[in-house]
């Protein structure tokens, strides 16, 4: 027994050792964290705000986490892919820079026109909900940023910290909670620009020397790869952060937030694929061999995916009765998403691949694809189906994504080729 236990211990050494897992482990505990804050923060919202409060809150939100998807021109791609041979301060605050006033353009005009986009949102001109939308974007931008900027160093571990810090939002929550949904943005944005101070605060002073400018040559370098991405993921962001809105839209507030609750928990296993995902991304940028990285890569995913499914089906009721009972109506939503995270993982190693390659045209219509049918799918099921009709497009939309993987990797040879890190 002592010599298995030994020989198991040198076995997780061995692996932890390894960048493509050390990597993901901390960016898969990293989401972790983030979820179970947000588990104890949804739990304590759904206790003292109005379920109407948090529908107006996580549409708000949502919205912000929008912007933010508008606001980065493709630059925290970049920063994986240029921070490593480029002047890493030139790198890291000319992408800083940019993303924070393109974050604080678009809030604002997305508050001027709020009318246009979501009517039931047109409270947000009122001058407290518009100042703290407008800088809860801004300062969700930075910690993007932040965030991509450890990983391309790849100091994921350091991310750890971070997310580590945004627990201060759960005591914002408590004491905002008589300013209604006002308080649970509000909340946010506290825990927010308490974590970021701190963080940027450990980057320029032990990663990135403190030189702040906006660097044309940079700009000049990146600009095709980061501008093909930015649309990319413009698109794909789209495709998740829109459903909030159509579900207020189409089902009303008490449904939203239902819907948000559900889907949040879901999506925790979704970020397995995701945390995969990144690191082979990072790992072939550094060279690494692509065929060995990519059956390691979706080995690990199976093997993560089918017990934290079952996890979830089974005891997915009684998470969610953890928010409140009203909760426990999104359960087979819930259940859906999780297994949308079956079809989900092949497109998760499909998009580093696409990258690697240079290939951000087909990365662009596939995401275009996403987008036309999660959304589309959505807004014609959800009537039909309630916030189920969200779980179902999920499933549907990437299973035909996948079916298109499977038939640009047969024609472009790339089972034949081995997946090499150049065509």
């Amino acid at each position: 027994m002592a010599f298995s236990s030994r020989m198991d211990m040198i076995s997780i050494r061995r692996y932890m050792d390894d960048p493509l897992f050390k990597n993901s482990f901390f960016m898969l505990i990293n989401k972790g964290l983030v979820v179970i804050t947000g588990f104890v923060f949804w739990i304590l919202a759904a206790h003292f705000y109005d379920v109407r409060d948090i529908g107006i809150a996580t549409a708000l939100i949502s919205g912000a986490t929008l912007i933010v998807g508008f606001s980065t021109f493709g630059f925290e791609i970049s920063l994986v892919r240029f921070l490593r041979s480029y002047d890493k301060s030139k790198a890291f605050y000319t992408c800083l820079f940019l993303t924070m006033g393109a974050a604080f353009t678009l809030a604002l005009l997305y508050v001027i026109f709020v009318q246009y986009i979501s009517p039931e949102l047109v409270f947000i001109k009122e001058i407290p909900y518009a100042i703290i939308f407008i800088l809860f974007a801004v300062i969700s931008a930075i910690g993007l940023i932040t965030s991509n900027t450890f990983i391309a160093l790849r100091h994921a571990k350091y991310t750890f910290l971070q997310n580590a810090l945004q627990v201060s939002t759960i005591p914002a929550l408590l004491v905002l909670a008589m300013f209604g949904s006002l308080g649970i943005i509000g909340a946010n944005f506290v825990g927010y620009f308490i974590t970021y101070a701190i963080v940027f605060t450990l980057l320029t002073r032990y990663f990135i020397p403190f030189k702040p400018r906006i660097d044309r040559e940079f700009l000049k370098k990146s600009f095709n790869f980061s501008f093909g991405n930015y649309i990319a993921n413009i698109l794909y962001s789209a495709s998740f952060q829109a459903l909030p809105i159509i579900v207020l839209n189409q089902c009303g507030r008490a449904d939203a937030g239902i819907f948000y609750i559900a889907f949040t928990v879901g999506n925790f296993i979704l970020q397995i694929p995701i945390a995969l995902s990144v690191s082979f991304f990072v790992e072939g940028v550094y060279g690494e061999n692509l065929r060995k990285n990519i059956k390691r890569s979706g080995t690990a995913m199976v093997l993560l995916l089918v017990p934290g499914i079952l996890f979830f089906w089974i005891f997915g009721p009684q998470i969610l009765g953890f928010f409140g009972s009203s909760y426990m109506a999104g359960t087979d939503l819930l259940r859906a998403v999780v297994l949308s995270s079956l079809v989900f993982a092949l497109y998760t190693l499909f998009q580093p691949l696409l990258n690697i390659h240079m290939r951000v045209k087909t990365l662009i219509l596939m995401n275009l694809l996403i987008m036309v049918l999660l959304l589309g799918l959505s807004y014609w099921l959800t009537p039909i189906y309630g916030i189920l009709g969200v779980g179902i497009a999920l499933i549907a939309t990437f299973a035909i994504v996948d079916v298109v993987i499977i038939y640009l990797v047969l024609r472009w040879k790339w089972l034949v080729l081995g997946f090499s890190n150049h065509d």
